[in-house]
């Protein structure tokens, strides 16, 4: 009894988890710099970004190395192919992608939930982007 009682609490927690990873990326915006919260969050800072586009399609995803990777979601730092370390935070059923790269050359890829709000949010990236690089 008390084995299926603790098989039972864990398949909650597991299923609990894959909902709250699964969840868009809540992306918050500021006046210097924009951060997406959670267990492999980041923070960016608007004049640290070197290039910022829309791409249709990733680089092949060759190791997860601290994240998230369930169905489509992926969350965290991964290793794409022939980019070697990236920040993921998309789920790959929506492209586009928005494709970050710092002056350090750090490279991250983002999305919401469909295209609309994708292309949304890359406008105001690159709004705020051009603001405080004058």
């Amino acid at each position: 009894m008390e084995i299926s009682i603790l098989i039972i609490l864990i398949l909650l927690i597991l299923i609990l988890f894959n909902r709250y990873q699964s969840k868009s990326a809540g992306i918050s915006l500021d006046e210097d710099s924009f951060s997406i919260p959670g267990i492999f969050g980041l923070r960016v800072n608007y004049r640290d970004i070197y290039l910022i586009d829309m791409v249709s399609e990733i680089p092949e995803i060759e190791m997860r190395t601290n994240g998230y990777y369930f169905r489509s979601v992926c969350k965290g730092y991964f290793i794409l192919k022939n980019i070697g370390n990236a920040y993921l935070n998309l789920n790959l059923k929506y492209p586009p992608y928005i494709r970050i790269v710092l002056e350090n050359k750090a490279c991250i890829f983002i999305n919401l939930n469909n295209e609309k709000d994708s292309t949304e949010l890359f406008d105001t990236l690159v709004h705020m982007t051009l603001k405080n690089k004058q």
